[in-house]
């Protein structure tokens, strides 16, 4: 194809870069996919699909006629969302038509910010980067290349870091991973090995069978499912409420769940582990938890060395199906004795106190965690949280007395430097209970179809393509070794590293997400990072902020568009094409070919994964997505074709998918019970393995590391957030108010701010704010204001309401698609991440910044930012322009 470059006015066209009119082109908005409405004849028919607007994969009856998708409807056989859907989902088909979608894929034709392009097939788009890349690896080395995802509604969170192991980068990021989910699974994953209990990622399955589960109280403590996802947490939250299920609610915002809620907790933001400490110091006190269980199925009544702070060892075991011996203090003989697994009924282990054994003093994990409480009374809690301690108290009591109980996490707690801590403290709370694998219990390890490793996100990692010598550069991630568990880097370094040429240089950035700056944290500091990339890569579904400092754009499908395996509840299902529009790509055949163009140039790494000796059973690439899942569906013996007809199925009976007790099964290698995914084979509340993870990245990376600069503490603490009104008493008389932040149900993440209706609905961020608050900062209702941190300040509207702690203000993230074309782009004029905070100090685990928690000052401003659309007429050049159907085209 002639290349042809393109005037500014026709690449706003041919991309939609401009907001401010819809895109006129001679290509039609609606294609059909091959087969479909060629003659003209009224063709009508129902295609079974998953929604990907977030990460809920809600089963979705999308109504087809004549190519075009016409009509979004709820699948009422998916047994979590049970037909229902909300604003997000029935957004898809304003998503799928928008005016302004990527089209083709388009190469810079002018100097960078000049807003030039020119169109480019998808063979040369793909030479034109991987030669990028490779230029850049032969003068820097393969570790400056950096890529990224995010952006909500991952279709496929894995593709992009089996592409960096197989190039041979260490580095990719997500801006969420550490400060959206990791914190959780982390720390579930180490001690109790099996699935952690967030509603907003589909987990806590129990839950989702309201007349079978015995629950009688659930906690949601940083979680709103009403609005992170509606129609299958939410609606589930709502049917155990209507079923009698007692709820306690820790959130500094009034949600529609706090609303419901028999508790209330307006906590302060970034106090959540105080409180958490606090939980369990009362359950301790006064013998509330599961003492039986405690002693007999976690590692409590092991005895700690206080001065190597490891568990002590009869015997280390050299049968990978058998756990160490650890060693207990006996009360019958008062002496130390080992303790065989499972148990020995002829021992008495203390669960208390302090004892020397050959010289060492030591103390069980169970002294150590009531040690580490101890300062947390009700008291302090209130004092350090902003709550009352009766109020405190009523919850815990409302927990523990109405047992079966479950404690729910959400990404409230992942977003401050004590994220590990608080998800350790979490899982803590319902293990000392033994909310754990019991019918009405949050934690659960029911079985899987076994179809792939990791459900609704199949592509094989390719973790072993990665070089030693590369995983070790991989930035950010010695000091932080959690981030190894989802192989990526730290963002901060490698913004750090983009800028400074320390310790290496960064030079080229492949970005698959939304608006990248609306979502890292204090957005404004990566510019100079941008400024310094020879290569820019940006892939999306439509233009956003960052596509502006590209320099190649590729046009991503629309989840209406894509094909996906999606696993929900015992049931299989298929999130299939409906229809496909224009050039665009599925991202997950982006990153296989785009490796397999570095192969064909001649990168050594990307052509090993040819060969069976490095990829195994997994496959080198695929040359498209029916080719890719019929290597999975094969193994019951099915063509992806085929699965697409027959799903949704079920692959297990019911009684044996949701399989209770797990730890109790017996395992045929050794004759005793399987016990829990941990090395001790017992629930892990004293983690010593935080210690061994510090030390040599072990159990996650693939070689051992050098020491992080201190050692992951093995039980949760406490400390005070680096901008609060206790930490930073000076700051805070001109920063008085503390900042969070939350999802509204609108919108995930960065997405959807061009969606002509749910801008409707919702047009502008609002600033939640106290009305003694308010009246301090001399705002009122409605009011435009000036929300202000020490690293910047952006816009919202004032919403002056009683459903917020007094000394809290709350802002949804935002951007603005309707000023692409100006010079802000977008992305200044009502972005809470311009305040956030990106620097040091990082939780230590995983490297955390600080998205909630730090302090601000509201202002009362002029009026809106100028340009910005606020009344539903000023959408209407983004709804879709209906045209005639063209054939497909295949890329």
């Amino acid at each position: 194809m002639q290349a042809n470059t393109f005037s500014q006015a026709e690449f706003l066209a041919a991309a939609g870069i401009g907001g401010l009119c819809p895109a006129q082109d001679d290509t039609p908005a609606f294609a059909a996919l091959e087969g479909e409405g060629r003659a003209g004849a009224d063709e009508t028919r129902i295609v079974k699909t998953c929604c990907r607007a977030c990460i809920a994969n809600c089963g979705v009856l999308a109504t087809v006629r004549n190519g075009r998708v016409v009509k979004l409807q709820g699948n009422p056989e998916d047994p979590m969302s049970k037909g229902r859907m909300c604003a997000k989902g029935l957004s898809g088909i304003q998503a799928l038509y928008h005016p302004n979608r990527n089209k083709y894929p388009l190469i810079r034709a002018g100097e960078r910010g000049e807003n030039k392009w020119r169109r480019a097939s998808w063979d040369e788009a793909l030479e034109y980067i991987a030669k990028g890349l490779m230029k850049v690896r032969e003068q820097y080395g393969a570790e400056a290349v950096a890529c990224s995802t995010g952006g909500g509604g991952n279709p496929e969170i894995w593709s992009i870091a089996r592409f960096c192991n197989i190039f041979g980068t260490p580095n990719w990021f997500e801006p969420g991973c550490a400060q959206c989910y990791l914190p959780r699974v982390l720390a579930y994953t180490m001690m109790y090995g099996g699935v952690d209990p967030s509603i907003a990622d589909s987990n806590a399955l129990e839950l989702y069978f309201p007349d079978e589960t015995p629950i009688k109280t659930l906690v949601l403590w940083g979680t709103a499912p009403s609005y992170s996802c509606p129609a299958s947490g939410g609606g589930m939250v709502s049917d155990l409420r209507a079923k009698g299920v007692k709820t306690v609610v820790v959130d500094p915002r009034m949600t529609p769940d706090a609303a419901k809620s028999d508790v209330w907790l307006p906590i302060r933001p970034g106090s959540d582990v105080a409180l958490m400490l606090a939980w369990i110091r009362y359950i301790l006190e006064h013998k509330l938890f599961d003492r039986d269980f405690v002693r007999k199925w976690t590692n409590l009544p092991y005895l700690v060395d206080v001065e190597s702070k490891m568990l002590l060892r009869a015997e280390k075991s050299q049968d990978p199906d058998e756990p160490d011996t650890f060693v207990v203090w006996d009360q019958k003989t008062a002496g130390p004795r080992p303790l065989p697994y499972p148990w020995d009924d002829a021992l008495d282990p203390a669960l208390e106190g302090t004892f020397t054994v050959d010289g060492r003093r030591c103390k069980t994990g169970f002294q150590l965690l009531w040690e580490r409480v101890q300062a947390y009374t009700l008291e302090k809690a209130a004092e350090l949280c902003w709550l009352d301690a009766e109020r405190i108290e009523r919850a815990i009591r409302l927990f523990t007395d109405n047992s079966p109980s479950g404690l729910a996490i959400g990404v409230a707690t992942d977003q401050g430097a004590n994220s590990v801590q608080a998800a350790m403290a979490a899982a803590t709370i319902d293990l000392l209970m033994g909310n754990v694998e019991r019918p009405g219990a949050l934690l659960q390890r029911f079985r899987t179809s076994g179809l792939f490793d990791m459900p609704n996100y199949p592509v094989p990692i390719a973790a072993r393509m990665l070089p030693e010598e590369q995983l070790k550069k991989r930035l950010g991630a010695n000091e932080h070794k959690g981030l190894h568990i989802w192989f990526a880097g730290h963002p901060s370094s490698i913004r750090d590293a983009m800028i400074t040429g320390k310790p290496y240089p960064v030079k080229a950035w492949i970005d698959r997400s939304g608006n990248k700056l609306g979502a890292v944290a204090d957005s404004q500091s990566w510019l100079p990072a941008i400024e310094n990339m020879d290569l820019i890569v940006h892939m999306y579904t439509t233009p956003t902020s960052f596509s502006a400092y590209a320099d190649v754009l590729l046009p991503a499908e629309e989840w209406l568009e894509t094909d996906m395996m999606v696993e929900t509840c015992n049931k299989l299902f298929a999130r299939q094409a409906a229809t496909h529009l224009w050039e665009t790509m599925d991202e997950t055949l982006f990153w296989s070919r785009l490796a397999k163009k570095c192969a064909e140039l001649g990168h050594e790494r990307c052509r090993l994964a040819f060969d069976p000796e490095f990829m195994g059973k997994d496959l080198a690439y695929w040359d498209s997505m029916d080719e890719f899942f019929t290597h999975f569906t094969s193994r019951i013996g099915l063509t992806w074709k085929q699965f697409k007809e027959k799903a949704p199925f079920e692959y297990l009976p019911r009684d044996q998918w949701r399989s209770y007790y797990v730890y109790r099964q017996t395992d045929p290698k050794t004759g005793k019970p399987g016990g829990f995914a941990t090395p001790s084979k017992k629930l892990e509340l004293y983690l010593e393995s935080m210690i061994t993870l510090s030390r040599t990245g072990k159990p996650f990376s693939l070689y051992e590391l050098p020491p992080a600069s201190r050692d992951y503490d093995p039980l949760p603490y406490y400390f005070e957030p680096y901008e609060s009104p206790i930490a930073s008493t000076e700051l805070a008389k001109e920063y008085p108010l503390v900042l969070t932040s939350g999802r509204v149900p609108f919108y995930h993440h960065g997405t959807l701010r061009n969606i002509p209706w749910l801008r409707e609905i919702y047009p502008a961020p609002e600033l939640w704010i106290h009305p003694t608050a308010a009246g301090q900062c001399g705002v009122a209702d409605g009011d435009w204001v000036w929300v202000a941190s020490q690293r910047g300040r952006t816009q919202a509207i004032a919403r002056v309401t009683e459903g917020i702690n007094p000394g809290t203000v709350c802002m949804e993230r935002f951007w603005n698609p309707e000023k692409l074309n100006t010079p802000t782009h977008g992305w200044r004029e009502m972005n809470v991440n311009m305040l956030t905070k990106a620097d040091a100090p990082f939780n230590d685990v995983v490297g955390t910044y600080t998205l909630r928690g730090f302090l601000v000052k509201v202002t009362k401003a002029e009026g809106p930012p100028e340009g910005v659309w606020l009344k539903p007429e000023d959408f209407k050049p983004w709804l879709p322009q209906p045209t005639e159907p063209t054939p497909e085209v295949r890329v």
